[in-house]
């Protein structure tokens, strides 16, 4: 059960940041509910890191989410620590990315702000205990 919302989860957040990317062309076209700020963070100049979209950092991020649940849960390679690592460095960053929001750009991206819970869902889900 872990597993699969792990991997659900994995999938949603990945989902999210594609859009993203989608979007960071034309931040414009972004459909964004609640205040409508998603346009404004696309746009600002903290969208991206050295010419790489922040949303395709979470692409890649994601991916590795998702190749870690494969070998700790599927393939029994690693033990837990390694994902654990890797949820807390992503939340760490996704806080960070909040913090721009707030403090910075004084907007807000209800994508960005799912894909922080869907982080943090993450970072809770694997320091659960499976049975």
């Amino acid at each position: 059960m872990k597993q699969r919302l792990l991997v659900i989860l994995s999938v949603a957040g990945l989902l999210i940041s594609g859009y993203l990317v989608a979007k960071t062309a034309d931040p414009s076209s972004v459909v964004c509910s609640f205040g409508g700020g998603c346009e404004t963070v696309l746009a600002s100049q903290f969208s991206k890191i050295d010419g790489i979209s922040v949303a395709m950092l979470g692409v890649a991020w994601y991916l590795g989410t998702l190749a870690l649940i494969w070998l700790v849960y599927f393939k029994r390679v690693w033990a837990e620590l390694p994902l654990r690592l890797w949820a807390a460095t992503g939340l760490a960053f996704s806080l960070y990315l909040l913090y721009l929001e707030k403090y910075q750009i004084h907007a807000y991206c209800t994508w960005c702000l799912t894909s922080l819970g869907v982080v943090v869902l993450l970072n809770i889900l694997s320091w659960v205990k499976s049975k």
